[in-house]
C-alpha cells in the first residue's frame, strides 16, 4: 500500500541527453540525497562558496600508512647513504694514496713551465735594442697565451688531484655527503658537480633511482593527500567555520583560497634562505634561488651546501628537501582541487546553456506545430 497522496513537481523539461539527472520520485518513494552536481545551486555552491563534496571521502590515506611510506622512504635514504659511502669514499682514498707521487709530477711540469716562460719574457726583452710598448706587449701576451695553453693541458692531465694547488676540493662522500646524494637522486634534483666516479657507483646508481623514484612518488601522493586534508580541517577551525552549520548544501570539505597555498611556499623558501645564509654565507637572493631549484628539482648545482660546516648545513638541506617536497605536493593538491572545480564550473556553464537553449528549440517547434 503506498502512504500519502503527496505528488512530486515532476520538471517536464529534461532532454534525453541532459547532463543533469532527472530523478521525479513518485509518491511514497525514498528521498534521494541531492548533491552539488544534481540542483540548480550547483554552480554557486561550488565556486563561490567556501566549502564543497569530497567525491573520495573513503578513498583518503590513513595516517598509519603515510607514516609507514615516510620511514620506508628514510630507510631506503639511509641504505643508499652507506653503500654510496663505501663505494665512492674508498675510490677517494685510493685516489688519495697516490696524490702524492702525482703532485711532485704535477709542481715539476708546473715549474718547468713557469721558469721556461720566463725565460722567453727576459729573451724577448734583450733582444730588442729599443723598447717599444706595443712590440714587447704584443711578444709578451703571445707567450703568456702559450703558457696558459700549456698549464690548462697540465690540468686536465692531472683532474682530480689539485688540491695542493689551491684549486677547489673534490667532492667528499662522508655520510651525510652520501645521503644528501642519494635523497637527490631519488628526488630527481641531481646537483650536477656531484657524481659517482667509480664503475660500480655509477651502476649502483641506477639501480637505486629505478626503485628509489617510485617510491619518493608515492611519499608525495601520500603525505601531500594527508597534510592536505589535515590543512583543511586546520583552515576550517581557524576560520571559525562548522560545516553542519554552513549555508551550503553540499559543505563537507573547507576550501583553501590558492593564494594562500602561494603564501606558504614563499615562506618555506623565505625560511630556507635565513637559514642557508647563515650556514653558508650566502646572501639572502642567493639562499633563496637554492631553495627554489631545490623544491623545484631542477638542481643547477652552481650552488652547494657544505662548505663552512659541513655535517650540520648537510644534514639541514637534506631534512629541508624532504620536508618541503611534501610541503609542495600538499599544496599542489590543495591547488589541484580548486582547479578542478573551476573547470567544472566552466563545463557546466557550457553544458547548461547548450541544454537551455535546445529546451528554448524543442518548446518553439512544439508550439509551431
Amino acid at each position: 500500500m503506498i502512504r500519502g497522496n503527496q505528488s512530486s513537481s515532476i520538471y517536464s523539461g529534461y532532454l534525453p541527453h541532459s547532463p543533469y539527472l532527472k530523478r521525479p520520485s513518485p509518491t511514497g518513494s525514498p528521498v534521494y540525497k541531492r548533491t552539488c552536481y544534481d540542483h540548480d545551486n550547483y554552480q554557486k555552491d561550488s565556486v563561490f562558496c567556501c566549502c564543497y563534496t569530497c567525491p573520495d571521502k573513503n578513498k583518503t590515506t590513513s595516517l598509519l600508512v603515510t607514516f609507514g611510506v615516510c620511514c620506508l622512504v628514510l630507510i631506503y635514504t639511509l641504505f643508499g647513504a652507506v653503500v654510496f659511502m663505501a663505494l665512492e669514499g674508498g675510490f677517494r682514498q685510493d685516489s688519495a694514496l697516490g696524490s702524492t707521487k702525482s703532485a711532485q709530477n704535477e709542481d715539476s711540469l708546473v715549474g718547468v713551465l713557469r721558469s721556461q716562460t720566463v725565460e722567453r719574457l727576459w729573451s724577448i726583452t734583450e733582444n730588442l735594442n729599443i723598447l717599444y710598448k706595443e712590440n714587447w706587449t704584443r711578444l709578451a701576451a703571445e707567450e703568456v697565451l702559450m703558457f696558459q695553453e700549456s698549464l690548462f693541458k697540465v690540468l686536465n692531465d692531472y683532474e682530480g688531484n689539485l688540491n695542493h694547488l689551491g684549486y677547489p676540493q673534490a667532492h667528499k662522500w662522508s655520510f651525510s655527503s652520501s645521503f644528501l646524494y642519494s635523497l637527490t637522486l631519488i628526488t630527481t634534483i641531481g646537483y650536477g658537480p656531484v657524481s659517482p666516479k667509480t664503475s660500480w657507483g655509477k651502476l649502483v646508481t641506477i639501480l637505486y633511482a629505478l626503485v628509489g623514484i617510485p617510491l619518493m612518488l608515492l611519499y608525495l601522493s601520500t603525505t601531500g593527500d594527508v597534510l592536505a586534508k589535515s590543512f583543511r580541517r586546520l583552515y576550517g577551525k581557524i576560520c571559525g567555520r562548522n560545516l553542519r552549520k554552513l549555508p551550503c548544501s553540499c559543505a563537507d570539505m573547507v576550501r583553501v583560497p590558492v593564494t594562500l597555498c602561494v603564501v606558504i611556499l614563499l615562506t618555506y623558501i623565505c625560511s630556507g634562505a635565513i637559514l642557508f645564509s647563515r650556514l653558508e654565507d650566502w646572501s639572502l637572493l642567493e639562499g633563496s634561488y637554492f631553495c627554489f631549484v631545490s623544491l623545484g628539482t631542477i638542481g643547477f648545482g652552481d650552488l652547494l651546501p657544505g662548505k663552512n660546516t659541513e655535517e650540520i648545513s648537510l644534514c639541514a638541506c637534506s631534512a629541508y628537501i624532504l620536508t618541503g617536497l611534501a610541503l609542495v605536493a600538499m599544496c599542489f593538491s590543495l591547488v589541484q582541487d580548486e582547479v578542478i572545480t573551476l573547470f567544472r564550473f566552466i563545463g557546466a556553464s557550457c553544458t547548461r546553456t547548450s541544454a537551455a537553449s535546445q529546451r528554448k528549440n524543442v518548446e518553439a517547434s512544439e508550439e509551431g506545430s
